[in-house]
């Protein structure tokens, strides 16, 4: 099984300044050196044995902070010669699809083809959107519109697009990609039902990125392939991203859990999860407004919410799913990756080594850590397509 380095760029520590809008304090961290340590631990792929990069696409605030995960990548091309990439993800409403295609083909040029894992999806947070000028209630629809550009681009080399947002006269990628099979690397993100079922019968496979438990994510690996069949196209496999602290330290679970509650708010202050308001009337995120999806794992017992999230009036929390979480020593690692591969038949996995507050210097010291116990483990293990991901006949003889 493939192991990739996911790419975090997370000031955790600068979201109460953030909140109460304290501009003429200075940051803790700045934002660079926040990168720079980001962009060190990418450094480490190749030289560790990992077999790939992967970034997200963030802005604005101090959660993610890649505002664009293919330049990023590109920076990484030409730094390396093996590893693959991949994003996780590249928000497509946020992008022209002619300046993404130009994009997504220009990397898998300068990289030799190891643009492997093309990771779209259609964005959640209201500022993020706002920042940009588009409006949500359009996300689906430029996401929809966007996947059926892209693939037009990669398959003919003239095309024309007549949509209800996107109207593009007939044209080309130039420069053309190498790689032939750029459509068929095309992963999509969901956290709702709907979405599910959009991406998997326009032909996505799914990425799982810390929004559900690994026996939810086998359920939902079931149903996309039996939106497959119904469709025509084979069964597939997932990928899936997981966080990861590995250590020996016996004080290390404690340590974790700061740095995941930390995470969490993060992920919930930026996204706006706390407050149902920044969803409600908003075409496409009806689910979040009923608190039925979020960008991690809902959990029960979440710690309470954070002076940030209390400045939003917000609620608890949502936690991180255990069966998402990658943490102690390398043992229980291995264990949890190869009960989440029989469980959700995932055919890689990209590993967040720091998340929330973590200092970096303990980022990168589980990072070896990982690389010299776990990663031969994983290397050598088979990742199968597991049964009971396959449609069950009879449900699929009665649709």
């Amino acid at each position: 099984m493939k192991v990739n380095i996911g790419i975090g760029c997370h000031n955790s520590k600068d979201w109460d300044r953030f909140i109460a809008g304290a501009w003429d304090k200075p940051m803790e961290t700045p934002d660079h050196d926040i990168v720079m340590a980001a962009i060190e631990m990418g450094d480490m792929a190749e030289k560790l044995g990992f077999d790939g990069i992967w970034a997200p696409e963030h802005n604005g605030t101090p959660y993610g902070m890649t505002p664009n995960p293919i330049q990023l990548l590109t920076y990484f091309a030409g730094r390396t010669e093996r590893v693959n990439f991949g994003t996780m993800v590249a928000v497509t409403p946020w992008w022209h699809p002619t300046r993404l295609a130009h994009q997504i083909a220009y990397l898998d040029i300068i990289s030799n083809g190891r643009f492997d894992t093309i990771g779209l999806g259609r964005g959640v947070a209201k500022s993020e959107f706002d920042a940009v000028g588009v409006p949500r209630d359009e996300a689906r629809q430029r996401f929809d519109e966007t996947i059926d550009i892209l693939k037009l681009a990669f398959t003919q080399e003239r095309f024309s697009y007549d949509g209800e947002i996107f109207k593009l006269p007939e044209m080309s990628v130039r420069p053309q990609y190498r790689t032939k099979d750029l459509a068929e690397r095309f992963y999509g993100a969901s956290s709702t039902g709907p979405s599910l079922e959009i991406n998997a019968r326009r032909g996505l496979k799914p990425l799982f990125v810390g929004n559900k438990s690994i026996q939810a994510a086998g359920e939902e690996v079931k149903q996309v392939n039996t939106f497959r069949q119904e469709m025509g196209l084979p069964p597939c496999q997932p990928k899936n991203v997981l966080f990861m602290f590995c250590s020996t330290d016996p004080d290390a679970s404690a340590k974790a859990q700061e740095y995941i509650n930390d995470a969490n708010r993060d992920v919930t202050v930026h996204y706006g999860f706390g407050d149902p308001k920044n969803f409600e009337g908003v075409k496409g995120y009806e689910s979040y407004a009923a608190r039925q999806a979020y960008a991690t794992a809902p959990q029960q017992g979440a710690g309470q919410p954070t002076p940030a999230e209390q400045a939003q009036g917000q609620k608890k929390s949502p936690g991180y799913d255990e069966t998402n979480l990658l943490i102690g020593p390398p043992e229980t690692i291995i264990e949890r990756i190869m009960a989440g591969q029989r469980e959700a038949s995932f055919s890689e996995v990209t590993i967040l080594p720091n998340f929330g507050s973590m200092p970096m210097d303990a980022a990168h010291k589980s990072l070896r850590l990982f690389a010299q116990e776990v990663l031969p483990v994983i290397h050598k293990m088979e990742a199968p397509l597991q049964p009971h991901v396959l449609p069950d006949p009879k449900a699929v003889a009665a649709a």
